[in-house]
């Protein structure tokens, strides 16, 4: 086994890119909210809460996004019964909320993005009008 391997990395510009794409979509189904895109170790690389968030809206949207980037699955995953677990062994930061996706590039999790502060269901088209600006992911 190599003792290098070859990496993607997420840029501001990736992120900013993300956002904007996000919030066009949420102004377009008029829900505001917030969004957090992570790289692959979970490190904020952006946070936007938009006007008319609700307060909470951010916490719940950062924790999404770590857990899509350290789980490599969108959020919501889990069943009930492990999400004490989950919880607990991420030290609070895990969330079983809808709205939290892995950014994938040439199958490698580079990061999250995550919309939080409206309905679950439109957290998730939020959020994937934002990963889609990346194309292909």
């Amino acid at each position: 086994m190599a003792d290098f391997v070859p990496t993607h990395r997420l840029t501001h510009d990736a992120a900013l890119k993300m956002i904007a794409a996000g919030i066009a979509k949420a102004i377009e189904i008029d829900r505001p909210v917030s969004f957090a895109v992570v790289d692959q170790s979970c490190e904020m690389i952006a946070f936007l809460k938009m006007e008319g968030a609700r307060l909470f809206s951010g916490r719940a949207t950062i924790k999404k996004a770590i857990t899509s980037a350290s789980q490599r699955v969108p959020t919501g995953y889990a069943s009930k019964e492990d999400v004490l677990s989950l919880q607990i062994r991420m030290d609070g930061d895990f969330t079983n909320v809808l709205g939290g996706f892995p950014i994938v590039v040439q199958g490698q999790v580079i990061g999250a993005v995550a919309a939080g502060g409206a309905s679950q269901d439109e957290d998730v088209i939020i959020a994937r009008a934002a990963l889609a600006a990346l194309g292909d992911n």
